[in-house]
């Protein structure tokens, strides 16, 4: 190899290795700039160059308030589900032309909401879920839509610890499993302002057999949830199918 071939695969190592580094240093608050760069040891102009690109890859999330980890890293923790979810895709799209609203599928790990897919709304008001916000599974329609395709037995050795008086967010479990059991009855899960003001859902659940659990959802902000509501079911439904159609599926009670 060149002198010039090996100084450039140097600085291809040196790059990976801070944008590693940034990485490692960023919690669940954002962080600014400069706090980064102190973190790091780096100079601030070099955290900003790396972050944009990070950011352009979604593994950042750089807003106003700062930065914060991107969606992206949750992408490259399930890369066991990328057959799933490449397969998803067209429809999921489909879907966002059919309301027009922020869509998603997910996926449950632990008692947390796990985005594998998303398309965020294009309206001037619209809902962009937040990295560093929880997602609780029994809070949001998407985490409902999991759960219901659980039984209660696995639900409730899933909150078993969090339903005690001492957990820091204890949850009612019997009436969580009242409400699972009325998801699926009516096939529909919803989120009125549980995960953030203003905002509502409505998800379902997708079966896929030999897979863990799916789901897919449609957020909205309050003022146009009600009305849009008909429609979103509609083309979840519609979604739900070609879902299940693309990758086989089970009956539902």
């Amino acid at each position: 190899m060149s002198d010039d071939g090996q100084e450039a695969r140097g600085q291809g190592v040196q790059a990976i290795a801070r944008a590693a580094a940034i990485l490692r240093a960023l919690g669940p608050a954002p962080m600014s700039l400069g706090e980064i760069a102190r973190e790091t040891g780096l100079p601030r102009s070099t955290v900003q160059r790396i972050v944009d690109a990070l950011a352009a890859e979604q593994l950042v999330e750089a807003g106003a308030r700062g930065v914060r980890p991107g969606w992206g890293l949750q992408r490259l923790a399930t890369t066991g589900e990328v057959d799933v979810v490449a397969a998803i895709r067209p429809h999921l799209e489909w879907l966002f032309e059919q309301t027009r609203e922020t869509v998603d599928f997910s996926t449950g790990q632990g008692r947390e909401v796990v985005f594998l897919d998303r398309i965020i709304c294009d309206q001037t008001l619209r809902v962009v879920p937040l990295i560093d916000r929880p997602r609780a599974l029994h809070v949001m329609a998407n985490g409902k839509a999991v759960l219901a395709s659980m039984d209660d037995a696995a639900i409730t050795k899933l909150y078993e610890a969090a339903t005690r008086g001492r957990a820091a967010r204890p949850v009612d479990l019997r009436a969580l499993l009242e409400e699972i059991a009325e998801v699926r009855h009516t096939g529909f899960a919803f989120d009125h302002e549980g995960h953030a003001e203003g905002v509502h859902a409505v998800g379902l659940p997708v079966r896929v057999i030999g897979l863990r659990p799916y789901a897919l959802s449609v957020a909205a902000p309050s003022c146009r949830f009600e009305a849009g509501l008909a429609r979103f079911k509609t083309a979840l439904k519609e979604c739900r199918m070609r879902c299940e159609a693309e990758l086989g599926h089970i009956g539902y009670a």
